[in-house]
């Protein structure tokens, strides 16, 4: 997989910062992951990449536990 297959757009960002709120587990699992290993969030030039992968994190990470101590 080259590099540029695992950046997104600008647009595609901001498009995500704004539907994180209304994605499931597995959405948001696959996001974390995309971001996580996108790179534009690691370098800190881009607030609106450093914001995505934050609130998507955050949003995983809380719904992964509220999943896993109901059981």
């Amino acid at each position: 997989m080259t590099q540029n297959e695992l950046l997104c757009t600008i647009a595609e960002c901001k498009a995500r910062l704004i539907e994180v709120a209304s994605m499931d587990l597995e959405t948001l699992e696959h996001y974390a992951t995309k971001c996580s290993t996108c790179g534009n969030w690691i370098l800190k030039d881009n607030e609106v990449a450093q914001k995505t992968y934050q609130k998507v994190s955050l949003q995983w990470a809380e719904a992964f536990n509220k999943a896993h101590l109901r059981g």
